[in-house]
């Protein structure tokens, strides 16, 4: 599919694993090469099917870890597409593309969780729990999903997304690569002389649990009686292949009717089916397997192959309904002997059958066709957000991943200075330490914003309280100039209410007297900082202060906001623009524009 996105003028970078690459290449932790125009980003994580559960689990959280750090070095990105299995894939996919401010396509090719729970590979109820949460997740963090059959499909559907959304690209038919001459065929097994002789029936892939191979075995260990001239190849490795060895010798087919390869080159896979007279698909018998999508399955029909499976769902209709092989009783392998020897005494069935499996390729599966499938979803979704849009939702991502960082940092090391401070004015003013007060923050909803106190609670004669003025204490006044009854705000930021940088968060009653314009200060988050405070603090007007407000929202960028943090610490050292003229603070807004909407109503 790259190959064919290249072709069509697009760049393709591919972060991938240095699992199944051929021995070589020659790859370190990381790799960058060129291949076919394609921008190759290897890491060096190793990966098989025979591995543990504990050890894969580790290589998929590994790459995603790492698949991060290295997409965040990939520049004019417009989408992403991140391909399962696993589903883990989805964590840096939406990390790339809230990072890049641009939409994902994320690719289903197997019903996950779903499949290990029905094998038992996933047994904890909390473990289960979570991955459900992951899967849901996974699909509404995408702009679009791709599934490979129509049982995937229903299957995404049924956790509530739109089919709309969806779009059904099956495993493709690589025509070229896998309709070799009959001579490719015929000089394969003159390499390999015992396959010599009779029919050879092959199963290439994966040896793992699932795919349960030993039926294989089992069918050619009645075959050996039915019609011993039948030859069984399997090719491929994975957690079951010791197993399956041990089986083929105890059932006395090992290098008699059966025999056993190590996985071989992609390349000389097509020489492979060219040999072959029937290619198997095969799969325990269970229900969520029966929507996969299975490479060899349609890597026959490349081949122009017959296909024998054993398990049902739109394979099997396919099978049969169009007369391209035939399916096969899972649980009973006699059986299924039987029937492959009666379509095998058949050569006008079997030629017929391979006939029908090319006209599929050719027709639903070719992969040229499904890749400008594909192009056309990857094309839709990655012009339909705006580019301006795009930057705005990267910057504001990596907006919001420094304030969290940066703020939990903060607070770690400045925890000392705070209980000290906390210690000051319990002393000093009593209790409650700290200031609370509801401020409206992003598009204006309320939060509760915390401070250190620096105001006594002094009251006159009526119990009214008295003005800021009176109320303020001198050690009050040494927090504001310094600013470190501010340092509270840091659990604002850390929670997401806040920003380190940004408009500062005025009075809820300040918000029927803000202009249309003015009110645009409310598009960001508020901040601890802004532009406004290192070009005057309280000495500003306010007019001045919205102004500047406003510049910061049409102007932000990541290194604004470093050199706004910059230039805070050099003002608050200088202690300038704490108070407004003839205020202890600076006057308060709702009531400047009261009287002076008072005094023009005169």
């Amino acid at each position: 599919m790259a190959r064919r996105l290249v072709k069509a003028g697009h760049k393709v970078t591919l972060i991938t694993s240095s699992a199944y690459f051929p021995d070589h290449y020659e790859l370190g932790w990381f790799t960058r090469l060129e291949l076919d125009g394609i921008d190759l980003m290897v890491i060096g994580i190793s990966y098989a099917n025979r591995m543990g559960f504990v050890r894969r689990l580790w290589a998929f959280f590994s790459f995603a870890l790492c698949a991060f750090y290295w997409v965040m070095r990939v520049k004019c990105v417009d989408v992403v597409f991140a391909s399962s299995t696993p589903l883990t894939i989805i964590i840096p996919g939406w990390l790339a593309s809230r990072s890049k401010g641009v939409p994902l396509v994320f690719e289903v090719r197997d019903l996950w969780p779903s499949l290990p729970i029905a094998i038992d590979a996933l047994r904890n109820p909390v473990s289960i729990s979570l991955a459900r949460l992951l899967e849901k997740w996974a699909y509404r963090s995408a702009a679009h999903i791709v599934a490979l059959s129509p049982g995937m499909r229903d299957g995404i559907a049924e956790t509530g997304i739109k089919t709309d959304k969806i779009t059904i690209i099956p495993n493709g038919s690589d025509i070229d690569q896998f309709r070799v001459p009959a001579s490719a065929g015929t000089e394969f097994l003159e390499q390999h002389s015992e396959l010599q002789g009779g029919p050879l029936i092959v199963y290439t892939g994966t040896l793992g649990h699932i795919n349960g191979v030993t039926y294989f075995v089992e069918v050619a260990k009645s075959m050996k009686t039915l019609d011993p001239s039948v030859k069984f190849l399997i090719c491929g490795d994975g957690a079951e292949k010791k197993q399956i060895r041990r089986h083929a010798d105890k059932c006395g087919v090992l290098g008699n009717n059966l025999w056993i390869y190590d996985p071989i080159p992609k390349t000389d896979m097509p020489s492979l089916l060219s040999a072959a007279t029937i290619a198997t698909s095969l799969f325990l018998d269970i229900p969520q397997m029966q929507h996969n999508s299975a490479n060899k399955f349609f890597d026959a029909l490349a081949a122009g192959r017959p296909i024998a499976i054993n398990y049902g769902g739109w394979h099997k209709d396919l099978a049969e309904g169009r007369g391209a092989g035939l399916a096969l009783p899972p649980d009973d392998a006699n059986a299924a002997a039987n029937e492959l020897r009666d379509f095998l005494n058949n050569p006008e069935g079997v030629s017929r059958a391979g006939y029908q499996a090319a006209a599929l390729a050719d027709s639903l599966f070719n992969r040229d066709i499904l890749a400008s499938t594909l192009r056309g979803v990857l094309e839709k979704v990655g012009t339909a957000t705006p580019t301006s849009l795009a930057h705005r939702h990267r910057a504001l991502f990596v907006k919001r991943l420094f304030d969290a960082i940066s703020s939990l940092i903060a607070l770690i090391i400045l925890t000392p200075a705070m209980i000290g401070i906390a210690l000051a004015i319990w002393c000093s003013l009593g209790r409650p330490i700290l200031f609370s007060q509801i401020r409206p923050g992003l598009r204006g909803r309320p939060f509760r914003l915390i401070k250190f106190r620096t105001m006594a609670d002094a009251r006159d004669a009526r119990g009214r309280t008295l003005p800021d003025g009176e109320r303020l204490t001198a050690f009050g006044r040494f927090l504001r100039s310094t600013s470190l009854d501010e340092l509270p705000e840091l659990l604002n930021v850390l929670t997401g209410d806040m920003s380190l940088v940004g408009p500062r968060p005025l009075l809820m009653e300040y918000l029927p007297y803000y202009n249309s314009n003015q009110n645009r200060r409310h598009e960001v988050k508020p901040g601890i900082t802004g532009w406004a405070q290192i070009s005057g603090r309280n000495a500003l007007t306010w007019e001045e202060k919205f102004s500047f407000d406003i510049w910061y929202i049409d102007n932000y960028s990541f290194w604004l906001d470093i050199e706004t943090l910059f230039k805070t610490f050099w003002v608050v050292l200088k202690g300038r623009g704490v108070s407004a003229s003839d205020h202890v603070t600076m006057p308060r807004f709702d009531e400047m524009m009261a009287k002076r909407q008072g005094a023009e109503d005169e």
